[in-house]
């Protein structure tokens, strides 16, 4: 898996007293402009660009789930037309049609499964499965508005031996396309994604081995009125398929107690609830925290403690490991020296034993909030505050958190 960008998960053991599994991480979206896919283990993270995608099918999965891309603008309605009435289409009476949004408790329900007859176990929505030649047969047409605000008539033609078969065209018929996804082609993904402006497949999210949450932004129905609804956009985290999330209330974040938990798959679990918009401001939930068990095993707790939206995007959490499993590449805090220490607003010299490398810093100021990133072993604090600051080293053996005084 591609290597994009890892603030390390930094130890806080010698600094301020929390326990030696707990991490602060923070996890940026370039502007609500990307998704962050992270692997808890390793604490690896991949991006992958939010909007070079309209169209995601399932490849891990027995559900035949088709995405929509809706936090771009990309809208689907169900019609009244059946495939046969392809030539036929038109929108009359469209503002009648209902709107389908991607499922946010499931991988497996995409919006173009909704429109399905739950007394028939071999409906998807878009399509019927046929038991004896295992061929998923398109019944339905839909129509589906781009983010650019025009509109498309689009088929799932079928699910035949893996590859996906769509057609789409424009809504009296012409540019007509007829394209395929292939499973074989997705690498071990949980999707294959396919742009309709760019006519082409999009390979863009990590093998689903590689990846335990996604920082992203979804679409969620806001109750309105009396059973009115309004589809909303959402800046928050999902989980992998296989995985398990419980949420814990009322109880001091810092608490490593899992004892009467509720396990479910929801993916948006831990989701966008835990912060909230006062005015002026995003706050959080204090005291709440989400339990993160891996298909090894190994248990996870991560609670937040900031979101900054706008031109940031950027999720403040702490980690903890809690369970056994797979490990977090921890680096000896002694490995690594800064100085001076105190400084006043002179240069800090990072130095590092046993043939370690350093490949990044990260400054944070006392409110853990990013101030300074760089490559080199040498940082400028000219343009720091007096006050209390954390330096991230990140290395080729792992990460610790220095803590730096600026006088």
């Amino acid at each position: 898996m591609k290597r994009i960008y890892l603030l390390g998960l930094m130890s806080l053991a010698a600094v301020t007293g929390v326990t030696a599994q707990e991490y602060l991480d923070t996890t940026s979206t370039n502007g609500n402009t990307e998704d962050v896919y992270v692997h808890l283990n390793t604490g690896e993270k991949a991006r992958a660009d939010r909007d070079n995608w309209d169209l995601g099918f399932e490849n891990i999965g027995t559900t035949a789930s088709v995405l929509i891309n809706g936090q771009k603008g990309v809208q689907l309605y169900a019609t009244p037309f059946a495939t046969s009435d392809w030539a036929n289409f038109d929108t009359t009476g469209m503002s009648s049609w209902r709107e389908y949004i991607n499922s946010s408790e499931s991988w497996s329900n995409g919006a173009f499964n909704q429109d399905l007859d739950l007394s028939n176990p071999f409906d998807l929505g878009w399509g019927t499965y046929n038991v004896q030649n295992h061929v998923i047969t398109g019944d339905s047409v839909f129509l589906i508005m781009l983010a650019d605000k025009s509109f498309k008539k689009i088929i799932i033609n079928d699910l035949t031996a893996g590859t996906y078969t769509f057609t789409y065209a424009d809504v009296d018929g012409s540019n007509e396309k007829k394209k395929s996804v292939t499973k074989n082609d997705m690498k071990g993904q949980n999707f294959g994604y396919y742009s309709i402006v760019d006519e082409q497949v999009v390979t863009r999210e990590p093998a689903t081995e590689d990846w335990d949450l996604v920082f992203t932004e979804y679409i969620i129905p806001i109750p309105t009125g009396p059973g009115m609804f309004q589809n909303y956009p959402v800046s928050g985290v999902k989980i992998n398929k296989g995985i398990e999330v419980a949420q814990r209330d009322g109880v001091d974040v810092t608490s490593d107690d899992t004892m009467g938990l509720n396990w479910n798959t929801n993916i948006s679990e831990i989701g966008s609830d835990w912060k909230s918009w006062d005015g002026t401001k995003y706050v959080y939930e204090q005291d709440r925290a989400y339990f993160v068990r891996l298909s090894g095993g190994s248990v996870w707790k991560i609670y937040f403690t900031q979101y900054a939206g706008g031109p940031a995007g950027t999720f403040y959490y702490t980690l903890e490991k809690i369970e056994t499993g797979a490990g977090v590449n921890e680096l000896d805090m002694q490995s690594i020296s800064i100085y001076p220490n105190p400084s006043a607003q002179l240069p800090i010299a990072i130095a590092l034993e046993n043939n370690n490398e350093l490949k990044a810093v990260i400054v944070y100021n006392n409110a853990m909030q990013m101030v300074h990133m760089q490559t080199d072993a040498t940082v400028n604090t000219s343009n720091l505050q007096s006050g209390i600051y954390f330096l991230a080293v990140e290395t080729t053996k792992g990460t610790a958190l220095k803590k730096l005084i600026i006088q």
